[in-house]
């Protein structure tokens, strides 16, 4: 494995994750476009183990992308009510 496999890598790996929703289990759907699409596909058969493992993983996932989410809205919410504040006191 060189630097061009690695490269490829990351950009089938990033190109892949532009299209998984916030669903369970699309996770595994990204690892198969990975695998074929960096023409591995001697290891393919091992998706069962992925399939096994995945549900443990995927707490995980939905747990920072909850977290995100929630993060997200408080700094926006924060930022709008620092706007407010501003506009208050010109007024």
């Amino acid at each position: 494995m060189n630097f061009a496999f690695y490269a490829m890598l990351i950009i089938v790996v990033t190109i892949s994750s532009l299209g998984i929703a916030g669903i369970p289990g699309t996770a595994t759907m990204s690892v198969s476009v990975v695998i074929s699409g960096m023409g591995m596909g001697a290891y393919f058969p091992m998706i069962g183990a992925i399939l096994a493992i995945d549900p443990i993983l995927d707490m995980g996932r939905t747990m920072l992308n909850v977290n995100g989410a929630m993060t997200a809205a408080v700094a926006v919410d924060k930022s709008l009510k620092s706007n407010e504040k501003k506009d208050t006191k010109i007024a």
